[in-house]
């Protein structure tokens, strides 16, 4: 049987690699896919996508179903699409309610209603795809489940790449200059219940039981849909509700209903800036806020995204290294105490402010993220002057911890030597209680990661302080930043 399998899963990867007409009624379970182009041309997939759909005179059609039917899916994993023909919007699901994508009306159809276009296409469930496109995904009991990706965007993208953010559970596309964040309303929670697993794979392991398709990305790769002109697009052949293109010449996403093209709205550009409307850090609200872009100030974040602990405001470095630094502590004068929650509320955590902030321990950590791949700058200021050192930190931070544990024995004197390993730069000695000593810049900087203790020792230059070197205390200020690279 698993021979046989194997013989039916090589067969269908030559026909969508070959863009044969594709018979899908009886679809695996699994797959073992690399990256797959679907085109005329017979042209590869673009580098920085999971599965390429290419053409200029075809769309892609996702699953279609009324809203009856998508209420009814069972337990819909979050990142599942569908085109609901009842209201004429797409709908995806993020995790606990399904959104509707906003749409906003590009113009009235022109297309030819001729019925020549040539049949060629690749069908998943369906045995005769719609002649008007190059991808139909046909079910009523599943959705197509974008790739999925947590944290930053793929770092190369072409224009009109699509994925899905699992932490900010929001739809971006990519328009040439800029990730674009898709505009959404909730209409609702799903059906509960259980659901076979039937569907084709693009990835690896077991494709979701919700999905009819899956692009499953591992190595942060997106989705590619058929890029056009509006010429292009108005010369399509009998085009059906439903079909989706990427305009080249609108740079968004559109797709046809009931005679008009619609385009997919872009999210609110106050994402951020209003206590209502918060980021999950200050890298979240740079990514998905342009306009935030190049402006530094106070912020308002959720790191819990909605949970327990309220929205914050709190001060984003947008400007330095690519922007969207959270500033997280602020340490004080000699002989403020570390531990306290100071800017946990309404307050920011000010640069310019000597009195002691702290963003709470656990907020820390859901803003780092991944702690293998997050960055920390600590940064001296209100001394004899201003250097800034990076470290890639791969321990949770924990005022509780006990001193060996929250050692920091690597860091960088660039972001770019950071984030590219090179230029390392490592103390000799670990001084027996998580000190490192920073040679760059004025000599004699001391660092220690010691919550307990209030965390910075400053030591080697004309302080504003009287006693520059008393035990487990700062004595002037140093900001500590982080970032997700």
């Amino acid at each position: 049987m698993k021979t046989h399998l194997n013989a039916i899963m090589q067969t269908l990867i030559r026909y969508i690699q070959n863009c044969l007409p594709l018979i899908a009624a009886m679809l695996m379970t699994c797959s073992s896919f690399g990256q797959v182009a679907i085109n005329e041309d017979d042209s590869d997939a673009d580098t920085g996508s999971e599965l390429d759909v290419k053409s200029t005179t075809k769309g892609v059609l996702f699953p279609i179903m009324t809203a009856a039917e998508r209420d009814a899916l069972k337990t819909p994993v979050e990142g599942l699409l569908i085109f609901n023909r009842t209201g004429g919007y797409h709908n995806y699901f993020d995790g606990t309610n399904w959104l509707q994508i906003t749409r906003e009306i590009v113009v009235a159809a022109t297309n030819p209603f001729l019925g020549t276009a040539n049949d060629v296409g690749v069908g998943v469930g369906v045995a005769d795809p719609d002649n008007s496109a190059i991808l139909h995904v046909n079910s009523t009991t599943k959705g197509f489940l974008l790739p999925r990706i947590t944290g930053s965007a793929p770092s190369t993208p072409s224009e009109g790449m699509i994925y899905y953010n699992t932490v900010s559970d929001m739809i971006s596309y990519y328009d040439g200059a800029d990730w674009v964040v898709v505009s959404t309303t909730s209409i609702g929670g799903a059906s509960g219940g259980s659901e076979t697993a039937a569907g084709v794979l693009i990835g690896t392991g077991t494709i979701e039981a919700s999905a009819k398709m899956e692009i499953r990305t591992t190595t942060m790769k997106g989705l590619l849909i058929p890029r056009m002109t509006d010429a292009q697009r108005d010369a399509i052949d009998s085009p059906i509700d439903g079909l989706t293109i990427y305009n080249s010449d609108d740079v968004a996403l559109q797709y046809y209903n009931g005679g008009t093209w619609y385009r997919w709205a872009n999210y609110v550009t106050n994402y951020g800036q209003i206590i209502g409307n918060p980021g999950l850090s200050c890298k979240d609200i740079y990514d998905t806020n342009p306009a935030t872009r190049g402006v530094d100030g106070n912020y308002f974040i959720d790191p819990d995204g909605g949970g327990a602990n309220p929205a914050y405001e709190c001060y984003c470095d947008m400007t330095t290294e690519g922007g969207g630094w959270t500033l997280v502590i602020n340490t004080g004068p000699k002989g403020s105490a570390n531990n306290v929650a100071a800017a946990v509320g309404s307050t920011p955590i000010l640069p310019t402010d000597l009195t002691l902030g702290k963003i709470s321990d656990a907020d820390i950590n859901l803003i780092r993220g991944a702690y293998s791949t997050s960055i920390l700058r600590v940064e001296k200021a209100k001394c004899c002057n201003t250097n800034s050192i990076y470290f890639v930190q791969n321990r949770v931070l924990n005022s509780t911890a006990v001193n060996n544990t929250q050692s920091i024995i690597t860091y960088y004197t660039s972001y770019a030597n950071a984030l590219s390993t090179t230029g390392l730069q490592t103390g000799t000695t670990n001084y027996g209680s998580t000190f490192e000593t920073w040679g760059g810049g004025t000599a004699g900087y001391q660092i220690i990661f010691r919550y307990g203790g209030e965390g910075f020792i400053y030591n080697g230059c004309n302080s504003p302080h009287a006693d520059c070197n008393v035990n487990n205390r700062s004595v002037c200020g140093v900001l500590v930043w982080v970032k997700q690279p």
